[in-house]
């Protein structure tokens, strides 16, 4: 199973509806809501990296509100 932490960027005011729609994936574990240089931080699960990277600039980055985002692949969780 890949990891990782998808730190997002959205435009002012979207923060709620873009936390809400992540969590329509699947694949998103986690979405919360930050203060601090990004506005979300998500835990992100696919069978694989490629998939999980495809996840990212396919789905993710095309979610309405979404600026920026970074991918943190997680190597060892443990």
């Amino acid at each position: 199973m890949a990891k990782a932490y998808v730190k997002i960027w959205v435009k002012a005011g979207k923060e709620r509806e873009v936390k809400e729609h992540l969590q329509d994936f699947d694949e998103v574990m986690t979405a919360d809501i930050t203060a601090g240089e990004q506005d979300l931080i998500s835990l992100i699960e696919a069978p694989s990296y490629e998939s999980l990277l495809e996840l990212v600039a396919k789905k993710l980055r095309k979610v309405e509100g979404v600026e920026k985002t970074v991918t943190n692949l997680i190597f060892e969780d443990h």
